[in-house]
């Protein structure tokens, strides 16, 4: 299984064992340029970078560091050949600001930072959110977003209506729209937009159009695919794609699935809680969920811990976020509320008593250890799923 920069073994018994959930095999898939060059020969409804393209403007490239590296910068040598052959000679390239383990460096962009000082507000979206956005950013005429497809536990789905909010935004704005989480969370991959989606597309909206390149992953550290076009049109189309990629279908909810939280998303607990969003649908009620996060930068976040410490029941700290809301405090609930539906076994590097006595998470020293564990509770009859690749994957029942 996956664990931060390595893999850790796991022992099944063959009487419990159920399956293996990998992406789909996705042999023949083009370089990261072929791949960019492509979407932007063929874009979605023939919108291309033409269309939206005056000589003389000024283009801005915000870049979502979650894409993996070799793509991301084919990517923006590509739009600026691109972009220069149209009249654009002045092309910025930003860099949104993740907190999850990511490859970047001030080469690849200017930091968009959500704390500074500086914000032009644009208006007010209908679910009350203020949305300010970069003043750089906003002066240029051309706007594109390159980002990557992944499911995420706050708007259910990223690659694309997170260019504004929270990619080029403030803490203000960003509040905001996450506090909508108060009223429930939605499930991955879901074709139903949700309030935390639409609230985002809306800040889209009123900054102005923005051309879309979005990266479909093949679940191993790179690209499968890539759609380029105006940004709602190729939100749809890469979701679309996306389930025959990493959404398997399975026959039953299991007793015990074990999920890894991978290199991106394992390096902290803050980020490793939220892989649980998307293999819930795959547990029974009250089953266990073995999570496999290395942790190695710890908790990952100060307010998410506050939470945890201070409150112990979800209806309390919903109460409370209603009224105060901060950020962080979202995944605290986030996690008491999957806690309510199952049985969470932690496998990190993080101290024992700790994990247990703040989060009520149960934990163990080895993926192996937390099987036997789970098997006791669950019984000799259990089934267990695996899913190494947690971050990418969203197992479906049939129907």
């Amino acid at each position: 299984m996956p664990y931060g920069q390595t893999e850790i073994p796991i022992r099944i018994p063959d009487d419990n064992f159920y399956r293996i959930l990998e992406p789909n095999n996705s042999s023949g898939i083009g370089s990261p340029r072929a791949l960019v060059e492509n979407a932007l020969e063929t874009p979605l409804n023939g919108y291309s970078l033409k269309d939206m393209v005056k000589p003389g403007a000024v283009a801005a490239i915000v870049i979502d560091p979650i894409v993996p590296l070799d793509a991301r910068r084919e990517a923006v040598t590509v739009l600026t050949s691109r972009l220069l052959s149209l009249g654009v000679e002045n092309t910025k390239v930003f860099l949104r600001r993740r907190m999850s383990h990511v490859e970047d460096s001030q080469e690849d962009g200017k930091p968009l930072d959500p704390s500074q000082n500086s914000f032009t507000e644009m208006g007010k979206t209908s679910m009350g959110t203020i949305v300010d956005v970069d003043p750089e950013l906003l002066s240029c005429e051309v706007k594109i977003s390159v980002g990557l497809a992944m499911p995420h536990f706050a708007s259910g789905f990223s690659g694309g209506p997170e260019a504004v909010i929270p990619s080029c935004s403030s803490i203000r704005s960003i509040t905001k729209n996450r506090s909508i989480l108060t009223k429930g969370f939605p499930e991955p991959l879901n074709k139903t937009d949700n309030p935390i989606l639409s609230d985002m597309l809306e800040a889209c909206k009123l900054t102005g159009p923005f051309y879309s390149l979005c990266f479909l992953p093949d679940g191993f550290g790179g690209a499968a695919s890539a759609f380029a076009g105006e940004l709602e049109p190729v939100y749809r189309e890469t979701l679309s794609h996306y389930a025959d990629f990493h959404s398997p279908r399975i026959q039953r909810k299991l007793d015990i699935v074990v999920v890894s939280a991978g290199r991106l998303m394992g390096t902290d607990l803050y980020h490793a809680i939220r892989v649980v969003s998307n293999v819930m649908g795959a547990v029974k009620k009250e089953g266990t969920i073995i999570l496999v996060a290395e942790c190695s930068a710890g908790v990952g976040d100060s307010v998410f811990l506050d939470y945890a410490r201070r409150f112990r029941a979800p209806k309390e700290l919903s109460t409370e976020l209603r009224h105060r809301f901060k950020l962080g405090g979202h995944v605290s609930l986030f996690l008491q509320e999957a806690l309510e539906k199952c049985r969470i076994q932690l496998v990190s590097v993080l101290p024992e008593l700790f994990v247990r006595d703040t989060f009520n998470l149960k934990p163990s020293q080895t993926a192996s250890e937390a099987v036997q564990k789970a098997v006791r509770v669950e019984g000799k009859e259990s089934k267990i799923l695996i899913v190494p690749r947690g971050d990418f994957t969203v197992p479906t029942m049939e129907s």
